[in-house]
């Protein structure tokens, strides 16, 4: 029997801290009407027409104040973006040289230089294969 009665109570104690943070959050609590519509019970808001334009006064600038952080925010990474893409500007600059004086040093010296990178290339993966299957 006791058992019942603390249930009872702890449904009871969420119940009422559910509607306290419902009325904190400025939202109504209902019950579904006969036509599945709300019937929102706010008796109190009816008697403190000061009281909503309070919460609206509040929400708002919690609106405006989280639209700004946005803006903000959008702002940084704006930056952060072209700043990011001038260094890939000049990051693609850097590689066209290089791939042209590979090209440069192909045509010169035939294809020596390029078998001897190949090797250094399969040298380079059997080592790291070999000490990872050995370690």
């Amino acid at each position: 029997m006791s058992t019942l009665n603390s249930n009872s109570n702890s449904s009871r104690s969420n119940n009422n801290q559910s509607n306290r943070l419902r009325h904190q959050a400025g939202l109504r609590s209902g019950t579904p009407g006969e036509d599945g519509a709300a019937q929102t019970h706010d008796d109190d808001d009816d008697d403190d027409p000061n009281g909503k334009d309070s919460r609206l006064k509040t929400k708002i600038s919690m609106l405006r104040d989280v639209s700004i952080t946005i803006g903000d925010e959008i702002r940084d990474q704006n930056k952060f973006l072209a700043t990011m893409g001038e260094d890939m500007d000049g990051l693609g600059g850097r590689l066209a040289t290089t791939m042209k004086h590979f090209y440069d040093m192909w045509a010169r010296q035939g294809c020596g230089p390029l078998f001897y990178l190949c090797l250094f290339a399969a040298c380079v993966f059997v080592f790291m294969y070999l000490y990872l299957k050995f370690r």
